[in-house]
């Protein structure tokens, strides 16, 4: 007998690894197939976790961006029609619709980017425009 044996230490028999308590191998891996599905499973709900994690923050990000962008479009402008008339320019009819309440440069500013005009846009005679309120 060997040293070991005589004194009464427990060997593990050779050629197997020994296995720990709860079904699972030396590996940390189930052993048993229902094991395995159950770990699979837990994966799975783990992921699909994940996917719905991703789902909302994309909803929430593109939700944000919606709302933050929702004053920069020149069709949501809503004002009074005005039509050109002969020798208008956007400063004259700036400062004649606006007055001293509002920075005549703030005001043609406005009045192009709701009527989607260039800076080098000449008014014709008749050209309808919208009027943005002041405050916009």
């Amino acid at each position: 007998m060997s040293a070991g044996a005589s004194r009464g230490v427990a060997r593990a028999p050779q050629g197997r690894a020994p296995r720990e308590l709860g079904g699972r191998r030396a590996s940390g891996r189930p052993s048993s197939r229902a094991g395995r599905r159950e770990l699979r499973r837990r994966r799975l709900a783990g992921l699909a976790r994940l996917a719905f994690f991703l789902l909302l923050v994309f909803i929430a990000v593109w939700a944000g961006v919606r709302v933050a962008h929702a004053g920069s479009d020149a069709a949501i402008y809503q004002g009074e029609k005005y039509v050109v008339g002969n020798g208008d320019t956007l400063w004259d009819i700036a400062t004649r619709h606006y007055g001293d309440d509002v920075d005549p440069r703030r005001a043609v500013y406005d009045l192009r980017q709701a009527n989607g005009l260039a800076p080098d846009a000449v008014l014709q005679p008749g050209d309808a425009l919208v009027l943005p309120y002041g405050g916009e």
